[in-house]
């Protein structure tokens, strides 16, 4: 039998973005953009021992009336390697919508110094999304917690 929080963390438990093709319907007359989150893997603490962190990416739509596109989100180690792509085609977010992607705590193929890059666009001009990653892992005694924001990339 399952208790009601257990209930609660079912509802609750991540799940990837679904990848429906509803993007194909969508056109796109603003350029693809692209941005820079900074994330960590793990940190160090206690004379360099590391503490694993989960990560969540969150990306919001922060516009009232205007869906969005994110074309690619891609995830780099601390080197500059590509270590994964987490979508094979567009996503559309809703106005106001947003979508997720997790980076699991035993996960630290990134290293301290991962990133991802995403990109997105839109068929009519839209407010800018708000893209930060969530880092929370727990250490002998500590518990660790903290946001990136990321930065646009500029097209050169």
């Amino acid at each position: 039998m399952t208790t009601q929080v257990e209930e609660i963390e079912a509802k609750l438990s991540y799940r990837p973005p679904a990848q429906t093709g509803e993007a194909a319907r969508l056109g796109s007359s603003k350029p693809e953009e692209k941005v820079y989150a900074p994330i960590y893997s793990h940190v160090y603490a206690h004379g360099g021992k590391p503490i694993l962190l989960e990560v969540t990416l969150s990306i919001r739509n922060t516009d009232i009336d205007v869906p969005m596109l994110v074309n690619e989100v891609n995830y780099y180690d601390t080197d500059g390697n590509q270590v994964r792509r987490y979508i094979d085609a567009p996503i559309v977010i809703a106005p106001l919508a947003t979508i997720e992607f997790l980076v699991e705590q035993r996960d630290y193929e990134g290293g301290s110094g991962a990133n991802f890059v995403v990109s997105w666009t839109s068929e009519k001009p839209v407010n800018d999304p708000l893209i930060e990653a969530v880092m929370v892992g727990s250490g002998e005694n500590d518990t660790v917690s903290f946001v990136s924001t990321s930065v646009p990339i500029e097209n050169k």
